[in-house]
């Protein structure tokens, strides 16, 4: 009788986040719930800066979590738009950088003991998976190596550095809503999946919030990055004149002073925390917000038609904005719609864009259950690879 072959489950396993916003987290909170599923007993560590707290909120001390500085990352200016000049020099800056935190970790090889890594997206990450001969896995919208590229870097070998570091994964995972699109040079293995989210993340440990009795219900999302924060700031005031909307506004970053205005006009509704805001999504009409990849999966998911705003010199903002102002799931809204314009962008888009939009977003049905097909991938990878040895 043939002997029979226990397949090795993966038990330990290393995520580096990336702190570009909060999408990456958001999506990695997904993929971690969805592997204890499939190991409840698992051990994870986050490898993460400024999203730590973020993360431990929902996981408490069911993961570990390790401070790992943010080597790679764009700049903005004041304006929201990209800083080209600021960006480049983290840039040119990541080879040294990236390669004095992997030599530092190594000096405790001993409790790099994982049986994978996964990165969104660190590229570095797969450098230390080769070193310590692991397999490694990319979770990403868009990789590194293509928004430079996209951003007149196309030249500097750092960006080739970013690519050689990628193609070190065993494969990467680009959950999409456009088949074929993937933001990326396709030279390495990588799979499509769909959008990767859950419905429940946002619900723990947020407050009830005032429900509007008006006949139009915005939010006014500020983002992980804080791009459009000084836009909304200056945007405010001429809000007041549109009763018929209310405003469910972002506050986090406003001035005690600004604030203290939001609360004393009527028909604006002041909205702390990231969770809160999130979570509102589903209940207000429409919105106005950045066109990261997180923001568009939950308009997608939750069906809302939005106005989303353009961001000079960003590749993956413009092509997210064109994926789904092609499929006519949103509008675009400019930086220049803000403040004084803002009255009157929203009255048209209220009424030329918004119900034909959410005919169009209702007509179609888009499966969040990308989290579930990456894991069921990676851990055949890996039953596969510990049978064959």
């Amino acid at each position: 009788m043939r002997k029979k072959i226990l397949k090795k489950k993966i038990n330990k396993i290393a995520v580096f986040i990336s702190d570009e916003g909060f999408g990456h987290s958001v999506r990695q909170k997904t993929i971690i719930s969805e592997f204890f599923k499939y190991n409840p007993k698992i051990q994870f560590t986050i490898f993460n800066d400024k999203r730590l707290l973020f993360l431990k909120e929902y996981f408490g001390n069911k993961i570990n979590y390790n401070f790992y500085p943010n080597t790679l990352c764009t700049i903005k200016k004041k304006s929201g738009e990209l800083d080209l000049i600021g960006t480049k020099k983290i840039l040119i800056n990541w080879p040294k950088n990236s390669n004095m935190h992997i030599r530092k970790m190594l000096k405790s090889k001993k409790k790099l003991d994982f049986d994978i890594i996964i990165s969104d997206l660190v590229p570095e990450a797969f450098q230390l998976a080769k070193i310590l001969n692991i397999p490694s896995f990319g979770v990403a919208r868009f990789t590194w190596d293509w928004f430079f590229h996209n951003t007149r870097f196309k030249k500097l070998k750092e960006t080739k550095m970013i690519k050689d570091s990628l193609k070190l994964s065993n494969k990467i995972y680009f959950p999409t809503f456009v088949k074929k699109k993937v933001l990326s040079n396709d030279y390495f293995n990588f799979k499509e999946t769909n959008l990767i989210f859950n419905k429940n993340i946002f619900k723990e440990g947020t407050n009830q919030f005032f429900k509007s009795t008006n006949s139009l219900k915005c939010l006014i999302m500020d983002n992980g990055t804080k791009t459009n924060s000084n836009l909304i700031q200056k945007t405010v005031k001429y809000l007041k004149k549109m009763q018929h909307i209310d405003f469910y506004i972002s506050v986090d970053n406003f001035s005690d002073q600004l604030k203290t205005y939001v609360a004393k006009q009527k028909n604006l509704i002041p909205i702390q925390g990231l969770k809160n805001m999130h979570r509102l999504i589903s209940y207000v009409d429409f919105l106005v917000a950045r066109g990261g990849f997180n923001t568009l999966t939950e308009i997608l998911i939750f069906k809302k038609p939005a106005l989303l705003i353009d961001e000079k010199n960003n590749p993956e903002i413009k092509a997210n904005l064109d994926q789904m102002h092609k499929l006519g799931y949103c509008s675009i809204m400019k930086q220049s719609s803000f403040k004084s314009n803002f009255e009157k962008k929203i009255n048209f888009f209220v009424k030329k864009n918004m119900k034909n939009i959410e005919n169009k977003l209702r007509s179609n049905y888009i499966n969040p259950n990308g989290a579930n097909q990456i894991i069921k991938d990676i851990v055949t990878i890996y039953e596969e690879s510990k049978s064959n040895c």
